[in-house]
């Protein structure tokens, strides 16, 4: 298993978790700031993931980042990081996924903020889009792992792309 991977998984646990929430709620003032994190937690692990090969002394950095700034479990994080391996080279098809992935969450956090007529069903769409993204990039013996394509296919509806 890759860094990758690792973050994949945690990046597909994160989304689940979010698209499982009432939205109504999860958007009320005193919830708006969990959202936010949640969504800034995603955008981070997901440029992690960009980076292809983790090295060590970033493991350090993004394990830092993440259970002091959003609150992960660092002794989980540490010992999955750290035993897995750096390298994990992708195609420019997982390129593509990671800019969609970039564009979603950046839209979603923008509805977040912006608050206009009808963005809790925007939000809603948007996070239910981005929750099979991290599936392709999960290990090949993960049972949920899916290809790049069929990632994008499964957004379509929520998109609403032909």
């Amino acid at each position: 298993m890759t860094r990758t991977n690792v973050l994949a998984s945690l990046l597909y646990r994160t989304a689940v978790s979010l698209k499982t929430m009432n939205f109504n709620k999860l958007v009320w003032k005193h919830n708006r700031e969990k959202l936010i994190s949640a969504l800034s937690a995603m955008q981070f692990i997901t440029g992690c993931i960009g980076l292809k090969n983790i090295s060590l002394s970033q493991t350090e950095e993004i394990i830092t980042i993440l259970s002091t700034s959003y609150g992960y479990d660092q002794d989980e994080l540490s010992n999955a990081l750290k035993e897995a391996t750096a390298m994990s080279g992708y195609s420019d098809e997982y390129e593509d996924l990671l800019f969609e992935m970039h564009a979603i969450l950046s839209e979603c956090l923008n509805n977040v903020v912006q608050t206009k007529k009808g963005y809790i069903g925007t939000i809603s769409r948007y996070i239910k889009a981005f929750h099979n993204y991290p599936r392709a990039f999960l290990s090949l013996n993960d049972k949920s792992k899916i290809s790049p394509t069929d990632a994008i296919e499964y957004s379509k509806p929520y998109l609403k792309l032909d």
